[in-house]
């Protein structure tokens, strides 16, 4: 007679369910020289002012051209990521504009999601978008916004930039970037 007992488990351990991870972002403002085509040439002395614009750009913009944290928030299949901190006001729209256009440098907003396959998206802000939105009026929290977004291409999403009037200057205070759920996902690995 043997005495054989039976355990009521499972003969397969099961796989926890992965734990999915929330899509992080974060908004990035760079300075870069204006887009040529291919077969366009800059010489070599208007390199080293550019080169030396970006570095003086750089120190002055402080916080602004540095990585800046979103908050995110879903509505009706579109997600909104919003800059967690406003940025300062070390560099206002109008000492920028002179800088840029002397130079030849635009703005690039990008949208930088964090993974390994990951894709960011990339959309400039050229100088004569922020001139035309000096003369736009304010609205009632003093600030005026411009939407950035590629033609022809509307699952990249949308950025909006919104200035703020502090002291009669202009200031970029926050770049908020509405995308697609569903094309966020794909951009998301």
């Amino acid at each position: 007679m043997s005495f054989v007992r039976f355990k009521k488990q499972p003969q397969i351990a099961e796989e926890p369910e992965a734990v999915k991870t929330p899509n992080t972002l974060h908004i990035r403002i760079d300075v870069a020289p204006v887009p040529l085509g291919a077969s366009k040439e800059i010489p070599l002395n208007e390199r080293e002012k550019q080169t030396d614009a970006l570095k003086v750009l750089r120190a002055e913009g402080k916080d602004l051209f540095q990585k800046n944290k979103t908050i995110v928030s879903n509505t009706a299949g579109d997600r909104l990521y919003q800059t967690k901190d406003l940025y300062g006001q070390n560099l206002s729209v109008e000492q920028l504009i002179p800088k840029l256009t002397s130079n030849n440098l635009t703005l690039r907003v990008n949208a930088v999601r964090e993974g390994v396959h990951s894709q960011s998206t990339c959309m400039e802000l050229k100088s004569g978008i922020l001139a035309d939105l000096l003369e736009d009026t304010s609205d009632a929290n003093n600030e005026k916004s411009t939407k950035l977004e590629l033609t022809n291409s509307q699952e990249k999403g949308q950025m909006f930039v919104t200035i703020k009037t502090i002291k009669g200057q202009h200031y970029i205070n926050k770049v908020d970037y509405k995308v697609s759920s569903v094309q966020d996902d794909l951009f998301h690995v």
